[in-house]
């Protein structure tokens, strides 16, 4: 085998000086590494290093900023433990970064391969995180703590940038997100320039009419919710706890923010750069509840899953049941609801919808006779709300802005018994198939 040292790599942005903790590695000493694969990250800040007025602060609202290190070859590793200090130091910025420095040495598995330009520099996989709240500094473990908002791309000019943003439930973020919550299965998966961020459904699902809410909603509006939350808090009966202070908070931030229009900082290429919005809105069908809320007086609607609100504290839940009055759903109003927010998304950002189908059967249906379940069976059998569903989702996809990520032929080909037993929550293997054909969607986007 031939040992190549593996530098840190280009890492700069002109008019700012990045500085890194140690390295905090994801595998011990020795351990035989894929190509690509992330095997350690460190934190980093990226400051001024001129005077404001000059230049801007980048990653403003972004407290957790890592790079994740990605060997170009498969081999065995070598760490050089000198650079990992453990403790508080492998958490703050203790180093400048030095693209010379030496952080291990790699026995290339194939000769023929070394000399890959750049073979001996670690591929950088950048990942950032937006706290719900300054106070949830976890500081230990890869994008650690509370956020609204993750997301990740690779450092290096590898072609033209393709980005996409998941607003979903489980079905689809622990697909992207991954078991580490960090991005690198399905960068471990990615030749391509990508930008991938998340946003979680917490604790505010991102069901599509309220999805055309937030692009629409203005800052007099935004200032309106508040102040008659904040009425309903002070002003009622039950004295609000800290629970109900922490929910009301995420929620008025969810509410304010439209994340299908966000600009981002991102580093590549040795620049400080400014993306634009998602050119890939992946959503879920699983998002659309039969039922939401609305709001009695100021209009606008809410849907929160069972487990979200049972984290309420008693005055928010008491809010809710007697500010906001439910709004039925069916097909016909979803289908109508994503055409409209198809149209919206396409004129503002120009982005497309992917939406991922539902699992149309468990495999376990025993039913022989129909005629017991009351007309429209959809709203007592999940199977026939799934296929109606499915088939809603069929149609618009030939007619507007929308492409289905078809989580249902996946499943049905692997064994959706096996692999999606409760319909939505999938096994490794289901994520893994469903991360590369929704690479290939994404790429075939850009």
């Amino acid at each position: 085998m031939t040992t190549i040292p593996l530098r840190a790599g280009l890492l700069a942005a002109n008019g700012y000086t990045i500085r890194r903790s140690g390295i905090n590695w994801l595998c011990r000493d020795g351990h035989l590494c894929r190509a690509n694969e992330p095997v350690g990250y460190c934190n980093i800040t990226v400051e001024p290093s001129v005077s404001l007025g000059r230049a801007r602060r980048a990653f403003v609202d972004e407290l957790e900023l890592q790079v994740i290190l990605a060997p170009r070859l498969a081999g065995r590793l070598q760490i050089v433990d000198s650079d990992s200090l453990g403790g508080y130091l492998n958490v703050f910025g203790t180093y400048s970064w030095e693209p010379e420095t030496v952080l291990a040495y790699l026995q290339a598995s194939d000769p023929d391969d070394v000399n890959l330009a750049k073979a001996n520099e670690f591929r950088l996989l950048f990942v950032a995180g937006r706290r719900v709240t300054q106070l949830a500094d976890q500081e230990f473990g890869l994008l650690p703590g509370w956020h609204n908002r993750t997301r990740a791309w690779w450092g290096d000019d590898a072609g033209e940038l393709s980005s996409l943003l998941c607003l979903g439930i489980c079905d689809v973020t622990g697909m992207v997100q991954g078991p580490r919550l960090a991005f690198v299965e399905l960068f471990a998966l990615s030749q391509a320039a990508s930008h991938v961020t998340s946003v979680p459904a917490c604790p505010l699902v991102p069901c599509a009419p309220i999805l055309l809410e937030q692009l629409g909603r203005t800052a007099a509006q935004m200032e309106d919710i508040a102040n008659e939350l904040g009425r309903a808090l002070t002003a009622g009966n039950i004295t609000p706890t800290a629970s109900d202070w922490l929910f009301a908070g995420s929620l008025l931030s969810a509410l304010q923010q439209s994340s299908i229009s966000d600009k981002h900082d991102f580093i590549m290429s040795g620049e400080l750069q400014r993306s634009g919005p998602a050119d890939v809105v992946l959503l879920s069908l699983h998002a659309e509840g039969q039922s939401i809320l609305r709001h009695k007086k100021l209009g606008y609607s809410i849907h929160i899953l069972r487990h979200h609100q049972a984290a309420a504290g008693p005055a928010i839940q008491a809010w809710i049941q007697t500010a906001f009055e439910p709004v039925k759903r069916n097909i016909d109003d979803i289908s109508r609801d994503y055409v409209e927010l198809a149209d919206a998304v396409g004129r503002q950002t120009g982005a497309r919808l992917l939406i991922a189908n539902r699992m149309s059967t468990s495999g376990q249906e025993d039913i022989s006779d129909y005629s017991p379940f009351s007309h429209p069976k959809a709203e007592t059998l999940e199977n026939i709300a799934s296929k109606q569903l499915n088939l809603m989702l069929h149609d618009i996809s030939g007619e507007s802005n929308v492409a289905i990520l078809d989580i249902d032929a996946i499943a049905a080909e692997l064994g959706g018994g096996r692999h999606l037993p409760d319909g939505i929550h999938q096994s490794e293997s289901l994520q893994a198939a469903l991360r590369s054909e929704m690479l290939q969607l994404m790429q075939a986007r850009a």
